[in-house]
């Protein structure tokens, strides 16, 4: 066996190795896929009245730019929270648009808004970091300017983390537009293959990430991780590796739902995965991390998990073609199939499992094939941006305001 030989049974080993432990992941989140669907404001009032009394000031992040289209409904869901103690910071990045125009109206309508305009802001990150040392809540909850909240999205999830006794928790993000065409169906695989994952990390007790819009911080959870990096193009990851180091609780709560659109077009997809998909490997390579517990080694699979389906994909194009006259793989080609056929087997059936949990879902059974082919070729093409050097350039999604409910 010559060393490309032993290369191309390694790359199968190892994806092997992350589809079989995520496995009992997945199928625990389909088996519990509406467990934490809970909405407390339907719960017992008197055995739940002492959750109720604990009230704590939240403090909302909003950071935006050039969303004009989708702002104001933002502001507006927010605004109509069952929830009513929470301080509400909006502020825009580099708009060229009427993004601060629309939002400064809701400061003079509601004393909880505060708009800031920052024509040198920088990220999303420094956006955050920028709010959160003018904030005041025990709770900071971040959201991204294109989600709009259901009325008991913000009330479910404060009680959420102090029934569960979390220090972060992650709510449920769904699609707006989930029904406009074949692209927002792609990420509606992609919504419910995060759901059932979340699910069942919070089954196993395992760490559960948080994940770009929609998620709940305690206070103290932000202040001794030293706020958000800047550098990075997916701050929330990088943020949930050093939550992780320092070992805080966190938990996934579905019923702290939000809405938010997803990109239309195939241009689009493509600016939006290769940015989170790029992410995850600047992370992977460029973080500081620790991999002495069996935490560290979970953690490490979250990240890990584009890369993994990179190498599913490399592995199956480097047995099937880059090396099909080689006469050793020729003889070796059943074995090695049949360890990417188990492979993407295993995966595919807990995915379709999740997805015939719901009838309706069916539809998107055919639309796996297209799901994990593209986010595979896209994650091997930004981690060869990553390793080269490449500039990393923070892709920004154009919104529509377009809903399909």
């Amino acid at each position: 066996m010559d060393i490309l030989q032993a290369i191309g049974l390694a790359i199968i080993a190892i994806g092997l190795v992350y589809v079989i432990y995520q496995f009992p992941i997945l199928y625990y989140g389909y088996k519990e896929f509406t467990k934490y669907d809970i909405d407390f404001s339907e719960l017992d009032e008197e055995k739940f009245s002492g959750l109720k009394m604990y009230k704590p000031l939240v403090t909302i992040i909003v950071p935006a730019k050039d969303e004009e289209s989708v702002i104001g409904r933002t502001i507006e869901s927010i605004l109509n929270q069952k929830y009513k103690n929470f301080e509400l910071f909006v502020v825009i990045d580099n708009s060229s648009d009427n993004t601060y125009k629309i939002a400064k109206e809701y400061e003079t309508r509601d004393k909880r808004v505060k708009v800031f305009n920052r024509p040198d802001g920088k990220s999303k990150a420094s956006a955050l970091n920028f709010c959160f040392k003018m904030s005041s809540g025990e709770i900071i909850a971040t959201y991204d300017a294109d989600t709009v909240l259901l009325p008991n999205t913000l009330e479910n999830a404060v009680y959420g983390m102090n029934y569960f006794n979390v220090d972060v928790l992650q709510g449920y993000n769904s699609y707006i537009n989930r029904d406009e065409n074949i692209f927002t169906r792609l990420a509606v695989i992609d919504e419910i293959l995060v759901k059932a994952t979340l699910i069942g990390r919070t089954h196993f007790n395992l760490f559960v990430p948080v994940a770009g819009s929609n998620q709940y911080f305690k206070r103290k959870v932000i202040q001794n991780i030293g706020g958000w990096d800047e550098k990075f193009l997916t701050e929330d990851l990088e943020s949930s590796l050093r939550i992780s180091n320092a070992r805080y609780k966190s938990a996934y709560l579905s019923s702290a739902k939000a809405l938010q659109e997803t990109p239309a077009s195939y241009s689009e997809y493509f600016k939006q995965r290769t940015r989170w998909l790029r992410g995850y490997h600047q992370v992977f390579l460029h973080s500081k991390k620790k991999l002495s517990k069996f935490a560290d080694f979970d953690v490490l699979m979250i990240v890990l998990a584009p890369t993994f389906s990179g190498i599913l994909f490399f592995g199956w194009l480097y047995i099937s073609l880059l090396n099909f006259y080689n006469p050793f793989v020729h003889s070796m080609r059943t074995y090695f199939i049949s360890l990417i056929l188990i492979s993407l087997g295993i995966y595919a059936a807990a995915l379709i499992l999740v997805l015939i949990k719901k009838r309706q879902n069916l539809i998107y059974i055919p639309l796996i094939y297209i799901y994990l082919t593209l986010n595979s070729l896209i994650s091997i093409y930004t981690f060869f941006l990553e390793i080269t050097g490449a500039k990393r350039v923070w892709h920004k999604v154009k919104k529509t305001g377009k809903t399909t409910l």
